[in-house]
């Protein structure tokens, strides 16, 4: 296999099994939890971790709430933008298409449930107190900012080597 073909299975394998993993999560909570019923898995983390059944209707951080149609019209662009730009990335390393793999699931998750239910299902809260804690999350959010991070990671390994990533397989 080409080391092209090889890289756009990177992308399509990891948005795919994200895409995977979140509806099988999102289908658990769904199935065992009302909406705002929570559960704690473990009980010694239970002040600081449960599984929370909510809704965001609005992007990041709950902002700009009730956006509906706007919002999954905004996140299907994306996905179509980023699914074109994986084939036109010009680097080596398979970091870059496994971001963004993580980035077009993440986004591709959370558009299912815009189109599907109305509103983007979290449930994953931490917490370090009742007035310090993060606002809840979903399995697409992770893949969404760990694909952002790695995506960030190439540009700048790259930026540093002059546009050759150390990581990266040699041709």
């Amino acid at each position: 296999m080409n080391r092209p073909r090889l890289y756009y299975l990177i992308t399509l394998l990891a948005g795919g099994v994200l895409l995977l993993l979140d509806r099988l999560s999102k289908l658990w909570v769904l199935d065992r939890l009302e909406l705002y019923e929570s559960l704690t898995p473990l009980p010694t983390l239970a002040p600081f971790f449960r599984i929370l059944h909510t809704t965001n209707t609005g992007v990041a951080f709950g902002l700009f709430r009730d956006g509906g149609a706007l919002f999954a019209l905004i996140a299907a662009v994306a996905v179509v933008v980023m699914l074109i730009y994986s084939l036109r990335m010009d680097t080596r390393s398979p970091l870059a298409y496994l971001g963004m793999g993580l980035l077009v699931g993440g986004a591709s998750g959370n558009l299912w449930d815009r189109l599907v239910y109305g509103h983007v299902i979290d449930f994953l809260d931490f917490r370090l107190s009742q007035a310090l804690s993060w606002p809840t999350f979903n399995v697409a959010d992770m893949g969404v900012v760990v694909g952002v991070f790695l995506f960030m990671w190439v540009i700048y390994a790259e930026e540093r080597q002059g546009g050759e990533v150390a990581a990266s397989p040699s041709p």
